[in-house]
């Protein structure tokens, strides 16, 4: 099948229809054992995803192979990263839409009266203007149109339905857009490097002699979509997460209404199987709050422990370093890039990235990447060659070091480095260094 033929294919409207009826429910009327079911229900709707995703993406995968052993061959791997940029994804479309949203709050002049004393973009100041403010009736149709569209994106992790989505968190929408206000080196993925590296490919004499033009065309096409296919199915697939997190939190709710639990959020310290064990909010009350104890407890101790040993997930730690490296891990490429490091754990700290930066991070989703327009490079604890981050700094040109395993510990905000995406290597810059 064509990669690309993926978004017609009726069961992706089927899966939306689905989502949408599920989505419509009412939740405050339905029954304990309902709410219960919903979140498993919404599991299932994820399985026809999954199987366009199994039935698509390995052609496309197999074409990147392809690709990429025809360059070796040819001697032109340089052109591998361009040859794959021209594939327009949702979240692509999210990018324009939040650098839209920035224009119209910067047209507004909600940016100045949101800085905190530091100068920075306080998002919460932002959406709390933007929500009451008269002057920003235009951000809030426009935040309203990305809600419907966008809204469903994780903040943090497709697995983790604690963590609200965009449309249920402004805060975190308004701190991509406050990144995107910050009117520094403006960056954008240069679509314009795909036709011409397939130019480029075309004219190498083995092709033309080969007169194999329109196979190569084929191949560069059909690999292209692998990251549309890769990037769209998963935005598909969080269409479920507000679903779910809104059903466990009237679960939530009802407990707290009846004593059961302390306060609503509580209920993110159970499992569904704690909450299938109850025929009701008020049923054995007791028994949940030595639970609520107990994992409250180990939450507090474990909370900053990673889930596997940086050693164990890259055993290039325990390796020989390479010499005057700060940190290391595995080359994402993109040369080299001097900046100031800026650690960032999490949406709550986007705003506080400035133009030029180099981004230090743990891991990182789509809601991620407006930060790669501004960074001058990445450097990541977790993920590889194939990861969301590597993916996005090589559609933007940027140097990135994946998996490095401590980088986020090791670095620190206000320390100038270089960053070798070449050796997958960080070092500390010296005065010399531009």
């Amino acid at each position: 099948r064509d990669p690309r033929a993926w978004a017609e294919d009726p069961r992706r409207q089927e899966f939306r229809d689905a989502v949408a009826a599920l989505g419509a429910r009412d939740l405050e009327a339905a029954s304990w054992d309902e709410l219960l079911a919903l979140p498993a229900q919404a599991g299932q709707l994820t399985e026809i995803m999954t199987a366009l995703r199994v039935e698509y993406l390995p052609a496309a995968g197999g074409a990147m192979v392809r690709l990429r052993l025809l360059l070796t061959i040819l001697g032109r791997t340089d052109l591998f990263t361009a040859l794959i940029l021209d594939a327009q994804t949702a979240t692509q479309d999210a990018n324009a839409a939040l650098a839209d949203l920035a224009d119209l709050v910067h047209d507004a002049g909600l940016a100045d009266r949101a800085r905190d004393a530091a100068g920075t973009v306080d998002p919460a100041a932002l959406a709390a203007l933007v929500a009451a403010d008269p002057a920003a009736d235009a951000v809030r149709n426009a935040l309203a149109a990305f809600d419907e569209r966008f809204g469903h994106r994780e903040t943090a992790s497709v697995l983790l339905p604690r963590d609200p989505t965009w449309g249920q968190s402004p805060e975190t929408v308004m701190a991509l857009v406050a990144v995107l206000l910050d009117r520094g080196a403006e960056a954008a993925p240069d679509h314009d490097r795909a036709a011409q590296a397939l130019a480029a490919l075309l004219r190498h004499p083995v092709i033309r002699r080969l007169r194999a033009h329109k196979r190569v065309r084929h191949l560069v096409r059909t690999a292209s979509a692998a990251v549309t296919v890769r990037e769209d199915t998963h935005f598909e697939l969080t269409r479920t997460m507000p679903i779910v997190r809104r059903a466990i939190g009237e679960l939530g709710r009802r407990l707290a209404g009846a004593g059961t639990i302390p306060d609503a959020d509580d209920v993110w310290l159970l499992t569904l199987d704690d909450l299938r064990a109850r025929t009701g909010p008020s049923d054995r009350a007791d028994a949940l709050a030595e639970v609520l104890e107990r994992r409250r407890a180990a939450f507090t101790a474990l909370a900053a422990s990673p889930l596997i040993a940086p050693a164990t997930l890259y055993p290039q730690l325990e390796g020989e370093a390479i010499d005057g490296a700060l940190t290391s891990g595995v080359g994402g490429g993109g040369g080299t890039a001097t900046g100031v490091v800026r650690v960032i754990r999490g949406p709550e700290e986007f705003a506080t990235l400035r133009a030029g930066e180099v981004l230090v991070c743990p891991a990182t989703n789509p809601a991620w990447t407006p930060l790669f327009a501004r960074a001058a490079a990445v450097v990541v604890d977790n993920g590889g060659l194939a990861s969301h981050a590597a993916i996005v700094a090589r559609e933007y040109g940027i140097a990135a070091v994946m998996g490095t395993g401590t980088g986020t510990d090791v670095l620190t905000t206000g320390t100038r480095v270089v960053v070798d995406g070449d050796r997958g290597a960080v070092f500390a810059a010296d005065d010399d260094d531009a």
